[in-house]
């Protein structure tokens, strides 16, 4: 079976576990399947409360073995339930028969879960998602450490908030995969991308002005849709438009930065007034999502419009909001979590939306 279907069937598995009760979950590391639950400290750990641990069951991440699994979780829920468990009875599963894994295979190997089949693109997407963050400096010939992931994660100064935080998600991704306990949580700033100072939103008649003014149609029409749909810059050169019940949406594909979603044009009229006919766009060659942004940000600013294309997102964003469209409808049009559509956005509504909605309330009021 393929990988990606075991992790399926594990993932059903531990719904079907959690719904019956068990406090117990399987977990698939590799070819090797493990139970997870919250169990007391081994005899010698200077630790005094449960904490969440593993047991290496050393059954292959097959059907039959995935079967085994099962009934091994249900027999260690039952002993945690009725405080029957006792770590000598496990022990000798818990036991490492494999060779402890380098730095280096473990990333080589959380690599070939993440893209089995790694063109150029993709093993440059490789280097500047994952490597760049962390995993490059962790010593490839010694093994897999709390230690060495700690210290690699405080390499990085509390000045570069972003940086640190990033690699510190990198490496407890990479940590989660091999199994090694460690918690990278502490050492991170605390960076939130919607505490950046807010920019200037574009009103609607500045963004017809600016989009009007660009002479290279194909130019013109990633911009409109990016304002149309909120779109971002890559999302604009990758998507396509498809009428729908007399609706033309814009169809986000998988291999962007939230995956496939659709986006509703507002407002609508900007579709007939931009988007009409064959859609084209620059041919660009690039090795991953992010350089359409550069090109983007490149392309807006030598025909000297204000502000940045990605202010067209925002202004959508704060176009939906005003409109009383659902935060849990824009942000899914936009492609993100409504918590995070609140976090980012909150901060772009102006005093000029506030008094509009106290407004409104003053007029359902009387």
């Amino acid at each position: 079976m393929a990988k990606m279907n075991i992790l399926a069937e594990v993932k059903t598995l531990n719904l079907a576990l959690k719904a019956e009760g068990y406090r117990v979950a399987i977990q698939a590391r590799g070819k090797r399947l493990s139970l997870v639950a919250t169990l007391p400290p081994k005899p010698g750990n200077i630790r005094h409360k449960p904490y969440q641990q593993r047991i290496a069951l050393h059954l292959g991440a097959s059907r039959a073995g995935l079967r085994r699994a099962k009934a091994m979780a249900i027999l260690l829920a039952d002993q945690m339930d009725r405080d029957r468990f006792d770590w000598s009875e496990w022990t000798a599963l818990n036991a490492d028969d494999e060779p402890t894994k380098t730095a280096g295979e473990w990333i080589e190997a959380l690599r070939l879960q993440v893209w089995p089949d790694l063109p150029d693109e993709k093993q440059f997407n490789w280097q500047k998602r994952w490597l760049y963050f962390g995993l490059n400096k962790l010593p490839p010939d010694r093994p897999l450490t709390p230690e060495a992931l700690i210290t690699v994660a405080l390499a990085i100064p509390e000045a570069k908030s972003a940086m640190r935080d990033r690699t510190c998600r990198q490496l407890q991704r990479l940590a989660k995969f091999a199994g090694v306990d460690v918690d990278l949580a502490p050492f991170r700033t605390g960076y939130n991308p919607s505490a950046v100072a807010p920019k200037t939103i574009p009103t609607d008649a500045e963004i017809e002005a600016a989009i009007a003014s660009i002479d290279n149609p194909q130019w013109r029409n990633v911009f409109a849709l990016m304002a149309t749909y909120g779109l971002r810059n890559h999302e604009a050169f990758l998507c396509t438009l498809e009428n729908r019940d007399g609706v033309t949406v814009a169809i986000i594909p998988d291999e962007t930065k939230t995956g496939q979603h659709i986006a509703y044009p507002y407002p609508a009229h900007w579709v007939d007034l931009w988007l009409q006919g064959t859609l084209t766009r620059p041919k660009l060659t690039v090795r991953a999502n992010e350089e359409y942004g550069g090109r983007a940000a490149s392309a807006w600013r030598e025909r000297h419009l204000p502000g940045t294309p990605y202010a067209l997102r925002h202004a959508y964003a704060i176009r939906c909001h005003v409109a009383g469209v659902k935060v849990a409808i824009a942000a899914a049009w936009m492609g993100h979590s409504p918590d995070m559509h609140l976090k980012t956005y909150q901060k772009w509504i102006s005093e000029k939306v506030h008094r509009q909605a106290w407004k409104e309330l003053q007029s359902k009021g009387k």
